[in-house]
């Protein structure tokens, strides 16, 4: 279950719960308005054709309202700026937040100097076994070193705004 792979056969849910073979999203187009066809439609394919593109033009509408109504426009946000004694007011309520939480045990710097692996549990077993070969390390290598010239050649350019009104009244 849950597998691309499985050789099992597909089978649904018995009591109507949601699993990763239910679908997510439906049809909107499809499912919202079903064209019967009568038979002085058979002679004009205009008329069928019209309230086609129209059934879609109305499920794409709605689709178009739905999502901007979903959408959060972070422009149009006010932008408040703290004054200097909000400011000094919240740095003393964080700090006596920070005093009441208990201090955790820092571990002792010189015992961990003394352990080269104090957090693998059998290093004994990790030591132990055959390294890696030396083609092996240079792979990895210049692999590590060509991600890190490609991340630094990453740019990004600014092209559009990224709130985009849609235009609904």
């Amino acid at each position: 279950m849950g597998c691309c792979c499985s050789t099992e056969p597909e089978t649904l849910s018995q009591d109507g719960e949601a699993n990763e073979r239910t679908r997510l999203l439906n049809d909107p187009v499809s499912s919202t308005y079903q064209v019967t066809a009568s038979p002085s439609d058979y002679g004009n394919h205009y008329s069928s054709s019209a309230t086609k593109k129209s059934d879609e033009q109305t499920a794409l509408n709605r689709i178009l309202q739905q999502t901007a109504s979903n959408i959060i426009d972070v422009g149009a946000l006010e932008y408040h700026t703290l004054e200097q004694h909000e400011y000094i007011e919240r740095v003393r309520t964080y700090n006596q937040r920070l005093n009441t939480v208990p201090p955790q045990k820092i571990p002792n710097r010189a015992h961990h100097e003394a352990q080269l692996l104090c957090d693998v549990s059998a290093a004994e077993r990790i030591l132990s076994a055959q390294p890696i070969s030396f083609a092996d390390f240079n792979l990895m290598m210049s692999s590590a070193q060509k991600v890190v010239a490609a991340l630094s050649h990453i740019k990004v350019d600014h092209k559009e705004d990224l709130v985009v009104p849609f235009g609904i009244p």
